[in-house]
């Protein structure tokens, strides 16, 4: 039941679990740092809230998970200022015009961050732009990162962040339609980790039932989970680099002597891309019941459709954030060596350096189809024979970065997240300057994510007497094959076929795998 105050600003919800209080403005309505969880003890798995008694103030974000502090080389606005292990909270954003009696759509986004870092009530991701103009409900949230959310060792079971999730997307089953959401008509969508996230409640009948439709966003499928040997290999490191031989030890030592000791850890195993992700899930068969990849392959995925894509610049954080400096054509050769060997001459070949002082850019485009474009591509073909699948490429840089010296590479190249920017609509209020060309690629964006979620189309009621909006056609996969990608802002946006077709096709024949 949704109350508005004929006096205030204020707006009124009775939950599940007692009256929440939130905020009206002229773009919607928001409740911030709803509790959907008890605060778990640490390294346990978290259980519905205890209801409250009076109105809970939810008004203003509360704090992030616990996590190390944001850096310059990060994106604008992803971060907050306070921090806690108390963080198991919603955030709920309403249009204007919501009723009871004429359910919204529902969209429930799991923010990225390679499982590590952000935060669903950082600014970059309030809604309220997002739900005027999309006319949905959008639900926010954090959840548990870093060693905190997926330790493994004696007594710690670890995938407490994907846990968390789950217990989210429970919430919003039993409390979505109080707010004038519809919860038979909810899409789960998620960038980087939060992509991961989605593809393993797709695989999880644990989630079966909890959303119907699934929008990835630059999933890195080539970095596979970790083993449960593996996991509990690093636990052992880190459990070390604490000062620590048990739980009851760990559970004393302040979240900020955790941190300390997550990042001295480093994994023991795997190749060099796979060190890149520290920390996360890992396949126990339980909570994360499989391995992505051969969930996507072998059709064992719910049977939904599917948005899926990545940026034309994906691999740009890994490389500008690892190579500060410049990086000459021999170590770009070393780099892929170490990659694989057998590979490596090949690689090389195809990525060749236009000059030898600096190949940042060349390895750049290596890791964005490496790890991003192409397997993206495969498992879509897999993905087509199950439901409806459409697939995107986004193009445009930041450009609105230029000169402030955050995220330097998003300005020049269309980087990890960069769609993220233009999906939320916040730049303006972050103080950036957003043109009119942005802003009507933004509005495009938006359409397309919000026609998908209301009608299972991105394509709607496709206005097409706007020059921007295209009839973004099916992907398929099998004869007769139709691989058509919508590129967005490249820098116009455009239906392309087989987009780096050549590259992944040669991918594909060699069997080429992280």
């Amino acid at each position: 039941m949704m109350v508005k105050s004929e006096f205030s600003c204020a707006v009124y919800v009775q939950t599940q679990y007692g009256w929440v209080r939130g905020v009206r403005s002229s773009d919607a309505i928001s409740f911030y740092g709803i509790p959907y969880a008890q605060q778990p003890r640490r390294w346990e798995h978290a259980i519905h809230p205890i209801p409250w008694g009076g109105v809970l103030n939810a008004t203003k974000p509360r704090p992030m998970c616990i996590q190390p502090p944001c850096g310059r080389l990060d994106p604008p606005g992803m971060c907050q200022e306070n921090m806690s292990e108390n963080c198991h909270f919603v955030n709920v954003f309403v249009p204007l015009n919501a009723r009871q009696g004429n359910r919204k759509t529902v969209m429930v986004f799991i923010h990225g961050g390679d499982f590590q870092s952000m935060s669903g009530g950082a600014p970059a991701f309030n809604g309220e732009h997002f739900v005027n103009k999309g006319d949905v409900i959008l639900v926010t949230f954090n959840y548990r990162l870093g060693v905190l959310g997926f330790l493994v060792t004696e007594g710690v079971t670890g995938n407490y962040g994907i846990t968390d999730q789950r217990l989210v997307l429970q919430w919003v089953h039993n409390n979505i339609e109080r707010f004038g959401g519809d919860r038979r008509n909810v899409t789960l969508f998620g960038q980087g980790a939060g992509a991961v996230s989605v593809a393993i409640h797709m695989i999880s009948q644990k989630s079966l039932g909890l959303f119907r439709n699934a929008i990835l966003q630059s999933l890195p499928f080539s970095l596979r989970l970790k083993t449960v040997d593996q996991a509990r290999l690093q636990g052992q490191n880190f459990t070390s680099k604490a000062g620590c031989s048990d739980l009851e030890c760990l559970r004393k030592k302040s979240p900020w002597d955790i941190l300390d000791a997550q990042g001295k850890t480093t994994l023991p195993f795997g190749t060099v891309l796979q060190r890149l992700r520290q920390w996360g899930p890992h396949v126990d068969g339980n909570d994360v019941s499989g391995d992505i990849q051969a969930g996507f392959r072998f059709g064992r995925v719910h049977d939904i459709p599917l948005l899926i894509g990545t940026t034309t610049a994906d691999g740009a954080d890994i490389v500008f954030k690892t190579y500060l400096e410049p990086l000459n054509s021999a170590a770009f050769r070393t780099i892929l060596a170490r990659l694989n060997p057998t590979h490596a001459r090949l690689w090389y070949n195809l990525y060749t350096p236009r000059s030898n002082d600096d190949s940042r850019r060349e390895l750049t485009q290596f890791i964005t189809d490496f790890v991003y474009t192409c397997p993206t591509r495969s498992f879509a073909s897999d993905m087509t024979r199950i439901n409806t699948t459409w697939v995107y490429a986004f193009g445009r840089n930041m450009d609105f970065l230029n000169g402030s010296g955050n995220s330097p590479h998003c300005a020049i190249s269309a980087c990890h997240g960069s769609e993220l920017a233009y999906l939320f609509q916040n730049i303006k209020d972050l103080g950036y300057n957003f043109t009119m060309p942005d802003m009507q690629l933004s509005d495009e964006i938006l359409i397309y994510w919000t026609n998908f979620a209301k009608l299972n189309n991105p394509n709607g009621n496709l206005d097409t007497t706007d020059p921007g909006m295209f009839n973004w056609y099916q992907y398929t996969g099998r004869p007769p094959v139709i691989r058509a990608v919508l590129g967005i802002g490249h820098p116009q946006s455009s239906i392309q076929t087989d987009y780096r077709g050549t590259i992944c096709n040669m991918f594909d024949n060699n069997n080429f795998r992280a």
